[in-house]
């Protein structure tokens, strides 16, 4: 019984740990054109190693609207902290506050020149969850257009990483309530295709891993495969992985997975693998 209860206190001091560090507010001092930016929060889980300067900002998913912090934000913050690198969370606004485009890549891009400008960081990733995917996914198409009224030396991601991400705003395949969320409901036409990122891809985006599963009930699969595809046609460094079985909204817990097969959940390990590749080939 002492053993247990030992081992369920240490669980907890970990847990509290990690989810008591710093919480910068990103907009600070420049709220007065938008109040809704006093809200936009960056979690920030450094390691003890100050020399080590590679991280993660994570983008939960949500549908632009709520977001899965803990299970797309936190969890994943501390098993990538195990990995190694500084890890940050981003609370970015959202549709159901009345924020549209472009308000969460101002966020993203905001809190890429904190952690690079501010914490010095010099490998910066970013990973993100359904629609946070497909947040993720903006920052690598237009890494090199600044959203943001500040000066910035580099916006571009060292990688990007897109889990059972939304990616097309078009009719056929879009997840249509991060579309309205984005988007609001009187979006142009060229709203709708310079948001389907598959139509906007460069040769000079950075490696992208991506993640899907074809038994998706929310976001259809065939978002990351046509990412896939287009990346394929333009010779982009990138992985692409495609489970029969997953679902969505998982993260890195396979207990959220109702198939048997939770071989998804672990797609963390395959990451690493393939940036420990990547960054070998690129020496």
């Amino acid at each position: 019984m002492a053993k247990t209860f030992l081992m369920i206190l240490f669980s907890f001091l970990i847990t509290f740990s990690l989810q008591a560090q710093e919480k910068i507010q990103l907009w600070k001092g420049q709220t007065k054109d938008d109040y809704r930016k006093k809200k936009v929060f960056l979690y920030c889980f450094p390691l003890e190693n100050k020399e080590n300067k590679a991280a993660i900002i994570f983008c939960p998913g949500g549908s632009y609207c709520y977001l899965a912090k803990e299970n797309e934000g936190f969890s994943p913050a501390k098993k990538f902290r195990d990995y190694g690198f500084n890890t940050f969370v981003l609370i970015y606004r959202r549709g159901i506050k009345g924020n549209r485009y472009p308000a969460q890549i101002q966020d993203l891009q905001k809190a890429i020149v904190y952690v690079r400008e501010e914490l010095g960081i010099d490998s910066l990733g970013v990973c993100g969850f359904s629609a946070g995917g497909h947040l993720s996914g903006t920052s690598a198409v237009y890494y090199d257009k600044n959203f943001i009224d500040q000066k910035a030396h580099n916006l571009k991601p060292n990688f990007n990483i897109m889990i059972y991400p939304v990616v097309t705003m078009k009719d056929d395949y879009v997840h249509k309530k991060s579309r309205r969320n984005l988007l609001g409901q009187n979006y142009s036409l060229g709203q709708k295709d310079s948001m389907s990122l598959e139509l906007n891809i460069k040769k000079t985006v950075p490696p992208l891993y991506i993640l899907a599963c074809k038994d998706d009930p929310i976001v259809k699969f065939q978002n990351s495969q046509r990412l896939a595809d287009t990346l394929t046609n333009n010779g982009n460094l990138f992985r692409f992985r495609l489970f029969e079985s997953g679902g969505h909204g998982f993260g890195i817990n396979p207990n959220l997975i109702k198939s048997s097969d939770k071989s998804a959940a672990y797609w963390h390990e395959d990451f690493i693998s393939w940036l420990k590749a990547i960054s070998v080939a690129r020496e």
